[in-house]
């Protein structure tokens, strides 16, 4: 653990800068309430976003490059994104441990092969004696850190719940998401501590293989206090006590400009021709998934008839 006095590295004021975060000597020793001030600052200003795998160009995930990414104005998935923020936080003085975890797991599955657990990357901070769960590569989940204990959890206006797993063994935990966020149902980690080279050959799945979800789908996802905007391909929406809201993104400099300003990233680095070779095929990706929806409903609908 790095003391308050000890030296840092030359990218945490930067990294603290993009999260419009006191320099590091303002901040003091680790807390509580500065823990939830830096993941709520990581949410709301580093975007969760897969733009890079679209573009068929993947990036890496150690520490390095993810927090390069960030000062760069990009952001990345849950491996760059808690990579980074672990990163940083270590370098504050906290305790953190990453932890394999699985989107989406089953507890069936997991205790016939708990090997599986690697697709997501998790972690905890221990502060004061108590573990806590904080995840800034989540999409649309944590707006704030979440005791390691079960109970429900309000954030805004999401409810969430964790669960312990006895059935998969005595450090398996469930985070459940609202129902209403239906972007993914669950995510299943482990306590046991992980080092980022475990998930090396999950990303190189992941971000390549034509069957991830990750290939299929251009992904964005900004949380804030009040609800989480995100894109799926060419569908903008916006979940808040309001409900939830949907339009469809009709032209690539639309898309751009929202990615810019809703989203936070800087992509001057990506050309016209690239954009919109993107946008057209995220845009036939979505086209397709809608016709197989409507396809499935009408199928539903005779069966039922």
């Amino acid at each position: 653990m790095i003391s308050e006095t000890s030296s840092r590295p030359a990218w945490v004021a930067p990294y603290l800068t993009k999260l419009d975060v006191d320099a590091p000597e303002s901040l003091g020793p680790p807390t509580l309430d500065t823990l939830r001030r830096l993941h709520r600052a990581h949410v709301e200003r580093i975007a969760f976003e897969n733009i890079d795998i679209q573009l068929g160009r993947p990036q890496g995930i150690g520490p390095e490059e993810s927090i390069d990414r960030i000062l760069a104005g990009r952001g990345g998935y849950c491996f760059n994104l808690n990579n980074a923020f672990a990163s940083l936080l270590t370098a504050l003085g906290y305790d953190v441990t990453l932890h394999r975890g699985q989107i989406n797991g089953s507890a069936e599955r997991a205790k016939a092969s708990p090997d599986q657990y690697g697709t997501h990357m998790a972690l905890t901070v221990v502060i004061d004696g108590e573990r806590w769960s904080i995840d800034v590569g989540l999409a649309n989940s944590h707006y704030e850190p979440i005791p390691l204990r079960e109970g429900v959890y309000v954030q805004g206006p999401f409810t969430y719940r964790l669960q312990a797993l006895p059935e998969v063994g005595p450090d398996a935990w469930r985070f459940l998401t609202d129902p209403v966020q239906t972007t993914f149902h669950s995510m299943d980690f482990t306590l046991a501590p992980a080092v980022w080279e475990d998930f090396i050959g999950y990303h190189a799945e992941l971000s390549t293989s034509p069957q991830s979800g990750f290939v299929q789908t251009c992904e964005l996802f900004r949380r804030d206090a009040l609800g989480t905007d995100f894109i799926l391909n060419d569908e903008l929406t916006r979940d808040d006590a309001g409900g939830r809201s949907t339009r469809v993104v009709t032209s690539a400099e639309e898309w751009f400009a929202i990615a810019e300003d809703v989203f936070r990233l800087d992509l001057s680095d990506i050309g016209d021709a690239e954009r919109a070779a993107l946008f057209d095929r995220l845009q036939r990706a979505e086209e397709a998934w809608r016709a197989a929806q409507a396809a499935r409903q009408a199928a539903d609908d005779s069966s039922t008839s």
